[in-house]
């Protein structure tokens, strides 16, 4: 795995890509601390995975998800901040960031989250989690068990048309299936119900 680390830092960007290139199968090939040096790093080394901080010297490290997410290229972004803001996660999400992790978080769970999000998986901190369903809670209305499966698989990262395959059902019947449970749970996205099933220990209910 190809890895780049963009933190205004040195001592804290020198320690990550010392962690990392100990760890089998990460191989570092470039480091920034501002917003311009991670575009020019980013372009030239094509790596797998940028793990940037939110906040580079005045400037914001999500302009560079903003602006990479426009490209061709495949890689995958792993915000890893100091910031313990709500309004900080709901915007990298909302940018498509591909894990999120808290610097305070433990050494393997920061590696492993990162093995993961190069695996092609989603990874948010369970402290985000956590803010989400606190800011969200409330009385829930009680969900059916098809809900249930549904939920179970957003929680998954399934798409809509891979629910509707394992289920067999069809996409319209998913929408409306994920639009009862957003309503009945209280949230805004999807993104948000997923976290919620997966904090919850859903298991998947579906189909083998």
């Amino acid at each position: 795995m190809r890895f780049v680390c963009v933190d205004d830092y040195p001592l804290s960007r020198q320690g990550l890509i010392t962690i990392l290139r100990s760890e089998d199968g990460f191989e570092f090939v470039g480091q920034a601390a501002s917003v311009d040096e991670a575009r020019n790093v980013i372009f030239n080394s094509c790596p797998d995975v940028v793990i940037l901080d939110l906040w580079l010297k005045g400037e914001s490290g999500l302009d560079i998800l903003m602006e990479m997410k426009k490209t061709n290229l495949s890689c995958k972004y792993v915000v890893l901040t100091n910031s313990h803001k709500l309004e900080d996660f709901m915007r990298a999400n909302d940018l498509g960031v591909d894990g999120y992790i808290l610097k305070d978080a433990m050494l393997e769970e920061i590696v492993n989250a990162i093995r993961l999000v190069a695996r092609g998986r989603k990874y948010y901190d369970p402290a985000v989690i956590e803010w989400v369903l606190k800011r969200e809670s409330q009385h829930v209305e009680p969900l059916t068990l098809r809900e249930q499966e549904v939920l179970s698989a957003l929680g998954a990262g399934l798409s809509n048309k891979d629910i509707a395959d394992q289920l067999y059902i069809t996409e319209y019947t998913v929408k409306k299936h994920v639009s009862r449970i957003l309503s009945k749970l209280g949230f805004s996205g999807r993104t948000q119900a997923a976290l919620y099933a997966r904090s919850k220990g859903f298991n998947s209910q579906l189909p083998s």
